[in-house]
Formats: C-alpha cells, structure tokens, sequence
C-alpha cells in the first residue's frame, strides 16, 4: 500500500518543480507521524542529480552536514569517497530508465499506465532508495521507511503551495552554511500539514569506533618479536563495493593502511564490512598479518584521531608511541597508488601489470614459481590472444615457457589456463521468430566460445568480427565485449568467462556478428545446471538456419 502511495506522491511532487525554487541546503523539517523530526533537502537546482532526500533525527542531519562540508579539493580522493557514501538518508530520486533494474522499470510503468502518466523525458523514473553510511545506495523495501518517505513527499508538496505565494525568506528559508539555528516545519493537523518552526540541532562531533578489546595471544606473542621500524598508518574505505547476499545492499570494505616508512613495505591486511559495529576484528586481523610476517612496529604515525583511536589499545599494550602526524609522505604515495589503480579500466590494470613485470623479467628478478598460479593462468591467456606487443609478447611466452621454440612461441603453442566452474548455462539463441538453437554451455568457457558454439549451431563461416551486449541493447557501451582485437579499448571476448559476464536464469543479451550485415541474435538463460559441460552441446534446434550469404549462393548456383 506504501509502494503504491510513493507513486503517487512522487509524481505528484515532481509536477512542482520545487528544485528549481530550493537549493539543496535550503532545509525544512516535517514532524512524522511518531513523533521524530526529518529534515528535508530539495536537489536539483545544479541539475546534476535531482532528488528529494530525508534525514531523520539528528544522525541523518549530522550524516548530511558531513555530506556538505566535503571538499573535494582539501579532502584525500578517499576522505571524498568516504563523506560521499556516509549518508544515513530516504530518497526518492528521479532517474533514467537505464539506471533502474528491469522490475523497478516496469513497477514504474505500471502505476503509470493504470493512472494514466506518460513517463517521458531525462530522468523521469522515480526511484525509491535508502542509503546507510558505508553501503551502497539500496531500494527501499521497509514499508516503515516507504511511510517515512511518503510523508516527506507530501510535505515538500505543501511547500512548494506554500511558496506560490511567498518567497522562501518569507517562510524562514535560508542556507545552512549561513549559521541557521531555527527552520520551517511542516506538522500534520486535523489531516493538514500547518507550518511550523523548529530549532536545528547543534552538530556534533563525528565520534570514531574505538576498539574495547584484542587478541591478547596474539599480543603476547608480538611480545616477543624485536621491535623495528616506524609504520605509517590509516583507516580508509575501499572506493569498489563489495556484496555478500543478493538481498543485502552492497557495502564498501574498511582497511587498515599499514606501510613500513622505512622499508617501503605494505602489511597485507585484511578488509572488513563491520568496522563501525566491531573494530576489533579489524585490530585482530592486523595483529595476525603482523604476526604472520613476524614483524612488530617501534613507532606508529597515523593520519587522524579515528586511527589514532584505533590504534592506541594496540599502541597501549604493547608500549609503542603512537602520534598523529599530518606529513606522512610513504603513507600518501601508497594511497595514491592504491587510489589510481582502483581507478584504472581493466585493460589499464593488465597494461600496468605487464609493465611491472616486464621490468622484472629485465633485471632477472622474476622466477616463474615466485608467482600464482591464477597470475599465470592470466597471463598464459593474454598470450593466446595475441594481445601483447611483439617484443612483449616473446618476453612473456620465454618467461612462461622457457623450452620453448627459438624466435618466439606462437599461440598454438599455448593451452588457456581457465578456473574451473560447477556451473553450465543452457542458453536460447534465436535469429528470428522460429529459429532458435537451446545450447548447454559451461561457465567457465569465454565468450569466444560462445561466439563459436552459436557460429557452428547456425553453421556461419567465422570470417567477421562479433561483440556481445550484455544490457540487450545493440551498441550500447555499458557492459559489453568484442572479439579479440577488435574491442579497441573495450573487454575482449576471449579473456572472460560465462561466469564473469554475470548470467543468471531469464538474463538476456545480444550477440551481434559481422559489424556489416549486423547479424543480431537474441540470447536469454533458459537454466542453470550444476553439471560440468566440457564441450558445447546443442539440446534443441528449430527452425532452419539463415544463408549467411544469400545473395552469392544465389549466382554461384546460376554459374
């Protein structure tokens, strides 16, 4: 009943327009229904992202007060991220099509076609979603927060009636950033909503998870360890989120950046998703990469009060001074780096990766035990695609196969190193109505071999180039693969799997062969078995397959 009440309201509110009146920090409040206060901000005015968001009680107002005094240019590219996805907020955001999953397209659809709404324009899908700090932003599903949210909508609906008449000075509303102490309020009575006012909250001061306790063993063993070197450390949030369970929303992991000043060596610790409800796990998987690498810090220098606070049982314990130093250059190198490759496309990833170890290979530092064994899968597959530079290329298949034949291997030579899959796909790849081939595939096959089992399904000459589009829509550019040595810049087919292209049953997708005459053909995931399927098998076939060229069969059958 909520769900359907957010629709209507949404539509409502967007007829108002109101971002085009309202700044985002030009905040009112509502009273809900049970008594809590939700502040309200209105975005869109800047026309980047046009939404309405609500922030209840004074965690979510403090959580948007952190939000907006984010300075990308003062703040670590980390620091940004992290304020950015802090946020303890119910929004409903007005969005492309494309950027809402296929149910959420059509539930929008279908309120709109039974109350006759044309949804039309940029951005023109409502789109209800709750945001917990350090997740990614989730759909709303709590019919509690759909309530909460319903009454914020139909308050920014009485306030943008209200300011018809008035000017936003009139009705008390002002910036934040101008030193605010009190801001409208909108309270229903007697089933309307009368204008109010209400006392902002003084902001607090963010406070820090501090751990209660540690892994005494494991301190004791450190006991006995020399202490050496000075470390540089900090507290920062992964800038890719991670998810566990399909039903939970994504979260972005919490690490402790520990690097040796001295040594220029980074301590491998382990991420958590739980730093805010249990820092000690976090303390605890650093006390075991330390004792795993029989090392113990002399001196700790972290970069702010939330690490210090982290640190300083650890610190306390063990009797090792502990200082916040805001000049930690190995510390700020290192996060660079990490920020960068974070940043980076996979294809930069790969080209960075072959650099490094191309300098290796050149100074006789690299043996070929010394690396694992998915590195090398990696790497024998890159080969195969011939994907390398020439000279690149011989260093690489000489490091890999050292007996190899002189001048060079060639990629015949090679066999594609693929992690093993207990899935298979049975996939329906039709190129028109009645015309359509079942075939049963395993996931840890490439793309490339897809492109060959429907070639030989159909009975294609392979002579074109192909790509897939994974978002079913011809050309698109969002998530998509080509054949090897066409891609230019895009993922190629030929280095990932069924399983990394994320299929799913009722997943559909285009393959589009021969960029010329623009063969399409529709796939959809029938089934996923747990079976192994070494090679493609063709379960069903309907329909007879097209000529590949029709015209030249034609004249060479009149010659």
């Amino acid at each position: 009943m909520n769900l359907e009440k957010l629709y209507e309201l949404a539509f409502e509110y967007k007829k108002t327009k109101l971002w085009k009146i309202l700044w985002e920090s030009e905040l009112f409040a509502v009273k809900l229904s049970d008594g809590r206060i939700g502040y309200i901000s209105i975005m869109g005015n800047l026309g980047e992202y046009c939404a309405l968001g609500l922030y209840i009680g004074e965690e979510g107002l403090n959580s948007l007060r952190n939000l907006m005094n984010a300075n990308e240019s003062y703040l670590s590219p980390f620091e940004f991220q992290e304020r950015v996805v802090s946020q303890s907020c119910l929004q409903c955001a007005f969005e492309g099509k494309d950027d809402l999953s296929k149910e959420q397209r059509e539930e929008a659809k279908a309120y709109a076609r039974a109350h006759g709404i044309r949804i039309s324009g940029k951005n023109a899908y409502p789109n209800f979603v709750k945001c917990q700090p350090g997740c990614y932003p989730w759909h709303l599903t709590s019919e509690k927060d759909q309530g909460d949210l319903c009454q914020a909508l139909a308050a920014a609906i009485k306030m943008a009636q209200l300011l018809e008449e008035k000017m936003p000075s009139e009705l008390g509303l002002g910036r934040m950033e101008h030193d605010m102490q009190e801001i409208p309020m909108l309270e229903l009575q007697d089933g309307g909503y009368v204008l109010k006012k209400t006392e902002l909250p003084e902001a607090k001061q963010v406070s820090w998870p501090k751990p209660l306790s540690c892994n005494e063993i494991g301190i004791a063993a450190l006991k006995k360890l020399k202490k050496s070197d000075t470390w540089e450390c900090e507290i920062i949030q992964y800038t890719e989120p991670v998810q566990n369970n399909p039903d939970e929303p994504p979260y972005f992991p919490i690490v402790f950046m520990a690097v040796n000043a001295d040594r220029d060596y980074i301590l491998p610790v382990e991420p958590v998703g739980s730093y805010r409800e249990n820092p000690e796990e976090l303390l605890n998987y650093f006390i075991d990469a330390l004792l795993r690498e029989k090392l113990c810090p002399k001196k700790m220098k972290v970069r702010d009060e939330r690490t210090y606070d982290f640190a300083e049982i650890f610190c306390s314990k063990l009797k090792i001074p502990i200082s916040i130093e805001e000049e930690l250059p190995v510390l700020e190198q290192v996060e660079d780096e990490f920020f960068r490759h974070f940043s980076m496309s996979e294809e930069e990833q790969v080209g960075e990766l072959l650099d490094f170890l191309s300098g290796l290979m050149e100074d006789g530092e690299l043996n070929l035990k010394d690396l694992p064994p998915e590195l090398v899968g990696e790497l024998e597959k890159i080969l195969q695609l011939g994907a390398l530079p020439e000279e690149v290329g011989e260093k690489v298949g000489q490091f890999l196969h050292p007996e190899g034949k002189k001048g060079g291997l060639q990629k015949s030579d090679f066999k594609m190193v693929k992690k093993k899959s207990n899935l298979s796909y049975v996939l329906s790849v039709s190129v028109y109505t009645g015309c359509y081939r079942h075939i049963q595939i395993s996931g840890d096959s490439t793309l490339q071999e897809l492109h060959n089992a429907i070639q030989d399904a159909f009975q294609f000459d392979d002579d074109h180039a192909y790509g897939f589009f994974m978002d079913n829509k011809r050309w698109s550019n969002r998530d998509c693969y080509y054949a090897p040595g066409a891609e230019d810049g895009y993922r190629s087919a030929g280095r990932y799997t069924l399983d990394q292209a994320g299929l799913c049953k009722g997943k559909k997708f285009l393959y589009l062969f021969d960029f010329g005459d623009e063969w399409t053909f529709q796939c959809k995931v029938l089934r996923v078995a747990e079976e192994d399927t070494p090679v493609p098998v063709i379960l069903k076939s309907k329909g007879e397959a097209p000529k590949q060229y029709p015209d030249w069969d034609e004249d060479w059958e009149d010659e």
